[in-house]
């Protein structure tokens, strides 16, 4: 014969496995990130101080966000000044570019991906330079911002999904942010 707390306990393990189960019947669940939520991430991450090269110090800042659903990418135009170390020249100039977003189950993180430089333009380069400039700066960008994270999932979060039958999954540009897909677990 079972005690009444040995059948609360059953009772939940129960409960608990039906609900689970029953994940995998209702299907995917979406974690959604409005454009201001993104903005406001992706802004926690600058401003962005790096030495280049050893000859440059380039500062980043104030990112703009456009979100472009119908590629399931994303566009940030972001500010920049670069400075010379040893003549102590400043340049400014503008860094375009987008790139799409994965997530990554063992850092439980949102990262960029594919990242592709449209444009970066400094005002005051010789017209002779610009093409070097371009083509330097777009493949150090690329390679500095490739697999950037931008979003972490607290552990509680994804314990609490894990609990309920579900895992994060793909990532989705729509018109409003992103939405991150919640998928049961097999």
């Amino acid at each position: 014969m079972f005690s009444r707390l040995a059948l609360r306990h059953v009772f939940a393990i129960v409960l608990v496995t039906l609900l689970a189960g029953c994940s995998s019947l209702l299907g995917p669940r979406n974690f959604s990130l409005s454009e201001r939520e993104l903005t406001q991430l992706i802004a926690q991450q600058f401003p962005y101080e790096r030495r280049m090269l050893e000859v440059l110090d380039v500062r980043v800042t104030a990112p703009r966000l456009t979100l472009l659903p119908d590629t399931n990418r994303l566009a940030t135009e972001l500010p920049l000044q670069a400075r010379e170390r040893f003549l102590g020249r400043s340049y400014n100039g503008l860094l375009s570019l987008d790139y799409g977003l994965r997530y990554d189950a063992q850092d439980q993180a949102i990262h960029l991906a594919q990242v592709h430089v449209n444009r970066l333009v400094f005002d005051d380069v010789p017209d002779a330079l610009q093409p070097v400039v371009n083509r330097l700066g777009a493949l150090l960008a690329e390679q500095m911002l490739t697999d950037l994270a931008i979003y972490r999932f607290k552990p509680e979060d994804i314990q609490r999904a894990q609990g309920l039958g579900y895992q994060p999954g793909d990532v989705k540009v729509t018109t409003r942010g992103i939405e991150i897909a919640l998928n049961p677990k097999p």
